[in-house]
């Protein structure tokens, strides 16, 4: 197995075991109000073990995310790079995952998680009520405004002002490594974003690059989170070889699992 060097986990971050099932090691803020997790490519592993990922023999898949969190059943979704929300609300995992970019449920106990290789995945949560939600943003998710959905989405599940919800953006590609073709930049001016805001051009290249992690801060503020509630590991996936990166590794690439778990509703 090659060496790699874990990065340090950067301020109100830590590595920690996900939950009481498994040895599972993720990144976590010390501050977001539900159990949660980023997976990074190593830790993951376990000697002689089926259950890991099949891409790569290192993804954590949904069985060891199960086994970690103790949970149930870990849900995710057939991930499309678009903006279809998907409310979860029975327990029973479906033959099919549904298709969407983000799920959210209250369903206490329950965990759902979304998976990336450079795309910005963002979890967020309710304190009071105990529902979660988890997004996948790409540059194409990022575009049609996924994340914000999301928020919005978790906020009417849970009947809570936006401004309650708390989130966290995990690792993903950053705008020191995400080229793009102007055309991109053009579509999301295109699109009513303000794109001077996140859209960088180095003058190494001189060609642009995004900051989709900016990008997506501001979709969660525009749906009512306030600024502080937002928190951002600020690790690149692709600087940081610890995590899969698909800008990295190409096509062949595992992947990076999000994951967040529902929680009983305070004093109930």
């Amino acid at each position: 197995m090659t060496p790699f060097h874990f990065p340090d986990p950067p301020d109100g971050f830590r590595w920690r075991t996900l939950g009481p099932g498994g040895p599972l090691e993720v990144l976590a803020s010390v501050r977001f109000p539900a159990r949660h997790g980023f997976t990074c490519r190593v830790r993951n592993r376990q000697p002689n073990a089926s259950h890991l990922g099949r891409r790569d023999g290192l993804e954590a898949d949904l069985d060891l995310l199960k086994r970690s969190a103790g949970v149930r059943a870990v849900h995710a979704l057939r991930q499309v790079h678009g903006n279809d929300v998907q409310v979860l609300r029975s327990v029973a995992r479906p033959d099919a995952p549904a298709v969407g970019d983000a799920l959210v449920t209250r369903i206490p106990g329950t965990a759902i998680a979304i998976k990336a290789a450079d795309c910005v995945p963002v979890l967020l949560a309710d304190p009071v009520s105990g529902a979660v939600a988890a997004a996948h943003a790409g540059w194409r998710g990022t575009l049609v405004r996924v994340v914000e959905a999301a928020a919005r989405a978790l906020a009417a599940e849970a009947g809570a002002p936006p401004s309650r919800l708390r989130a966290v953006i995990g690792p993903a590609i950053r705008a020191c490594s995400f080229e793009v073709g102007p055309e991109v930049v053009s579509a999301f001016r295109d699109s009513g974003h303000d794109v001077d805001r996140f859209a960088l051009r180095p003058r190494a290249s001189g060609r642009p690059h995004l900051d989709l992690a900016l990008a997506n801060r501001l979709q969660l503020l525009a749906a009512g989170l306030p600024e502080d509630a937002i928190e951002d590991t600020g690790i690149c996936t692709r600087r940081q070889p610890a995590f899969h990166s698909y800008r990295r590794e190409g096509s062949g690439v595992g992947r990076n699992w999000s994951v967040v778990v529902a929680r009983r509703r305070e004093g109930g």
